[in-house]
């Protein structure tokens, strides 16, 4: 069977060109990565700030706020094509945020000395931050496979 170099020619385009599409979209795992990088580095910010959660300072509390409000920024930056971890990551922007809320609200009534909207705040921040380590397992699992 005798094939003419044309078609040698297109068929090396026709690869090339898939290549390139190929190489051009992120990989699941590079995708994973920035998520789990993001997200290590919002913990990592909060415990220094609070010295490992062991610092009640007002002011202290409200940069573990800010960290949260700027991780939830960076999540929101990183595009994500596939659509469970569009899921991971629309999770941990929103335990981001509500954290950041919960913990200002926090500090809000330890400031005017309101005792029940302080622990009703605190019980909104345990709340915020109970789906991290389903997000953080489900997440690594995902990535994993």
């Amino acid at each position: 069977m005798h094939f003419p170099k044309r078609y040698f020619l297109l068929l090396a385009l026709a690869v090339a060109i898939s290549g390139l599409t190929t190489s051009c979209t992120e990989s699941k795992i590079s995708q994973c990565n920035k998520i789990i990088q993001v997200a290590n580095k919002a913990v990592s910010e909060a415990k220094t700030v609070t010295n490992g959660g062991q610092t009640s300072d007002p002011k202290t509390m409200i940069q573990a706020a800010d960290a949260m409000d700027k991780a939830s920024k960076e999540m929101e930056a990183i595009e994500v094509k596939d659509q469970k971890l569009q899921d991971y990551r629309a999770g941990f922007i929103n335990m981001y945020r509500d954290t950041s809320k919960a913990t200002r609200d926090f500090v809000g009534a330890f400031e005017k000395k309101d005792r029940p909207a302080a622990e009703a705040a605190l019980t909104n921040l345990q709340q915020a931050t109970t789906p991290e380590k389903q997000l953080v397992d489900d997440l690594n699992s995902y990535c994993s496979k």
